[in-house]
């Protein structure tokens, strides 16, 4: 018999047969999907056809990118500042609710968006770097649509109104993050944090994790408020731990608005798990990473944590508004449209330190 350990805390779904299978099998996996984003708003999804070998390059590399030197980091920060989302930023460039992000990031988006075009590290530098980041972002980009797929399914929306055609521009993009190893007291004191409790803002992300963990999601009912901040101090929170070889997928705000609510956009936390034991006669984490932040005491140490999340986004000009089949007379829409363009810049704005 499983422990309650082994049991996910997220529903876990098989891919394979809504790539691979027949028009029912695919139902079936859509509808299983519907009703876990109805009620969690967070998958684990296994089979989706990203090789894992890409996977854990991507790991190698972002742990390449990030030992290099301070100076040679800045050199891929964007010039210009908060209107620019691509290449370097080191910890304290994004913030929630002022709260500043103990991480460190390097953003990536689609080679064909010239609004936001990408910074890329020397080839002399990283060999082999740009090359294999274009190839993962298609990689989660076909993901991205075989999700809208299934979503678009379960609605049984026309290929007019698919969710995929309200993305043809895969105006998509993606972070390598780094947290550095931190004082594990002083995360718990909500003094440091890693990223507090939020919810996204897009479509749909796909969250890649390495196996430290910290992910943490909202239980849902747990207290009466759909605020972060506020489930921040009186809510409770779930880990939700990393699994081999799945991706997480979780519901951003604009398809929870764009399903009238059907879709649930959960508030999740970064945090940190117990420390890792420190090698003998070691008085620093294993392998720290050059941040130039102080973990502060190393006896106390929450691990550092790589993560990569891919965040999927409506093209810039498509209006946000209740979808058929996520309202009738009996259930009204429940917000005026919006554009997405508009909404998404204010928000990214808003998160620039």
């Amino acid at each position: 018999m499983a422990s309650s350990l082994d049991i996910p805390s997220i529903p876990l779904i098989d891919f394979s047969p809504f790539l691979h299978g027949s028009a029912r099998d695919r139902a079936q996996v859509a509808s299983s999907i519907d009703e876990a984003f109805k009620s969690r708003g967070f998958i684990y999804l296994s089979n989706h056809g990203i090789d894992q070998r890409k996977v854990d390059g991507c790991f190698e590399l972002s742990q390449r990118l990030f030992s290099l030197t301070d100076s040679e980091k800045t050199n891929m920060q964007p010039s210009q500042g908060r209107l620019h989302y691509r290449g370097y930023s080191g910890i304290g460039n994004e913030k929630v609710r002022e709260h500043l992000c103990i991480k460190e990031g390097f953003g990536c988006g689609n080679p064909e968006d010239t609004s936001q075009p990408n910074i890329w590290p020397p080839e002399e530098l990283l060999p082999g770097f740009r090359a294999f980041m274009e190839d993962f972002f298609s990689e989660c980009s076909i993901l991205t649509h075989h999700l809208l797929d299934a979503l678009s399914l379960v609605l049984d929306l026309s290929s007019a109104n698919s969710l995929s055609r309200n993305h043809a521009h895969s105006v998509f993009n993606f972070d390598l993050l780094h947290y550095p190893a931190v004082s594990t007291q002083l995360l718990n004191s909500g003094k440091l944090a890693r990223v507090p409790a939020h919810s996204d803002f897009g479509t749909l992300t796909l969250l890649f994790q390495d196996d430290v963990g910290g992910l943490e999601i909202a239980d849902l009912g747990s207290v009466d408020t759909e605020k972060s901040a506020e489930f921040e101090k009186h809510g409770s929170f779930t880990p939700v731990k990393p699994v081999p070889g799945t991706v997480v997928v979780n519901i951003g705000y604009l398809l929870m608005r764009w399903s009238n609510g059907r879709w649930k956009n959960t508030i999740h936390r970064v945090m940190g798990p117990s420390s890792l034991p420190m090698q003998e006669g070691s008085t620093k984490p294993d392998n720290p990473r050059n941040t130039g932040f102080d973990a502060g005491s190393l006896e106390d140490t929450t691990p550092e944590r790589y993560s990569i999340p891919f965040f999927a986004s409506p093209d810039p000009e498509a209006m946000i508004d209740a979808l058929p089949g996520c309202w009738s007379q009996d259930v009204p829409k429940r917000w005026k449209p919006i554009n997405s363009g508009d909404f998404l810049r204010r928000k990214r704005d808003a998160i620039s330190a």
